[in-house]
């Protein structure tokens, strides 16, 4: 007999990094993943080397090289979490999305990623600033879940 839920819990998560956070227009590109180790969820995508292709960020990466910000997809297996070598990448370029902020930020901060690590965070000081982007949402501390509006 199959096991039935029996306990729910009074909210849900509000989403993952990655994750579309509305149903407002948004602008969604693909690249092709180049790296091996592959390109996890929620995290800035770098013009790859070849045309049409991306990778995440690393050390010495500038504004002029980031595409946008890679979009959770429910295909790529979920303990993967991330998209492999080759896949074709979904990208936002314009829209809201769920990330994981490595500081505490606030709504209309502006938004920076380190380029050695790719995390985001709303700290200048020798990070990327991500052209016409805020956060829209707070979080309370380090690591937490806030929504980056890219416009």
């Amino acid at each position: 007999m199959p096991a039935v839920q029996t306990t729910y819990s009074a909210n849900i998560r509000p989403g993952l990094p990655g994750m579309i956070v509305d149903e407002v227009p948004k602008t969604l590109i693909s690249r092709t993943v180049e790296a091996s180790g592959g390109l996890a969820f929620g995290i800035p995508v770098m013009q790859g080397t070849a045309d049409k292709a991306g990778r995440a960020a690393t050390a010495g990466d500038t504004a002029a090289k980031f595409v946008g910000i890679s979009v959770r997809d429910r295909s790529v297996k979920a303990e993967a979490n991330q998209y492999s070598q080759y896949e074709s990448a979904r990208v936002m370029t314009e829209g809201a999305i769920w990330v994981t902020a490595s500081v505490q930020v606030a709504a209309g901060d502006p938004v920076y990623f380190v380029p050695a690590t790719g995390v985001w965070t709303n700290v200048a000081t020798s990070n990327v600033q991500v052209p016409n982007a805020r956060f829209d949402t707070s979080t309370t501390g380090a690591n937490q879940l806030a929504q980056v509006r890219l416009s």
